[in-house]
């Protein structure tokens, strides 16, 4: 049977989001910052793209910003975008396929309904989603996390075996990550972003992965 949680809504909901870039707290880079900014601009003159939301570390109160997550909606016709620059992960869905994704536990669109803050919206669309589904969410699936840990273990060594150390490295914290988001999956607590999954982990009893986790990150950012 599908896991459900019980939504408590974030102090970060606003009753009446706007067209604004104001959410994101922190960019990656100032080249995520500007296409995202143009991404916005096409999206108010494109009447096929219903909403544009931003997810992940950029938007939470955290230290630091690994990347900025966009979920992009649209209306039939998908648009032609520039490609994101490094540091942006975009993810486009079609509209009439939202509902069912959210209903199979889509990981990225479930975070962005729970945590995500829309920075452009179409007749409220992303605000009617989100109080839909808030309160009926999966959480992601123990089973897929898991099976990306191995597959990043797994890619950890092949590069550790090469001495490729910075893809080593980067492998190491995706699989602790993937491990984190299992374990707390299995407790029913859903996955905030990456920078906050450390003190999660600690709150539910993990707390040797907990340490794995923290440390893994505190070197990136050396």
């Amino acid at each position: 049977m599908t896991q459900r949680i019980t939504a408590e809504r974030s102090a970060d909901w606003q009753e009446s989001p706007r067209a604004t870039l104001e959410a994101v707290r922190s960019w990656p880079t100032s080249k995520a910052r500007q296409w995202t900014i143009d991404t916005v601009a096409v999206a108010s003159q494109d009447a096929a793209i219903q909403a544009i939301v931003a997810s992940g570390s950029a938007v939470r109160d955290v230290p630091n910003c690994d990347d900025l997550d966009l979920v992009l909606v649209y209306h039939k016709c998908r648009p032609s975008l520039p490609r994101p620059p490094i540091g942006v992960d975009l993810q486009q869905h079609e509209e009439s396929e939202v509902p069912q994704k959210l209903a199979n536990g889509h990981d990225f669109l479930s975070w962005a309904v729970r945590f995500g803050q829309p920075l452009f919206e179409r007749e409220q669309w992303w605000t009617r989603l989100r109080d839909d589904w808030n309160d009926r969410l999966s959480l992601p699936s123990v089973t897929e996390a898991r099976r990306r840990a191995a597959r990043a273990q797994q890619l950890y060594q092949e590069m550790r075996s090469l001495g490729d150390h910075d893809a080593a490295k980067e492998n190491y914290l995706s699989m602790l990550t993937h491990r984190a988001r299992a374990a707390l999956s299995d407790a029913s607590v859903l996955p905030q972003s990456r920078p906050e999954l450390a003190e999660q982990l600690r709150g539910v009893g993990e707390q040797k992965l907990a340490d794995q986790l923290a440390e893994a990150l505190a070197h990136r950012y050396d």
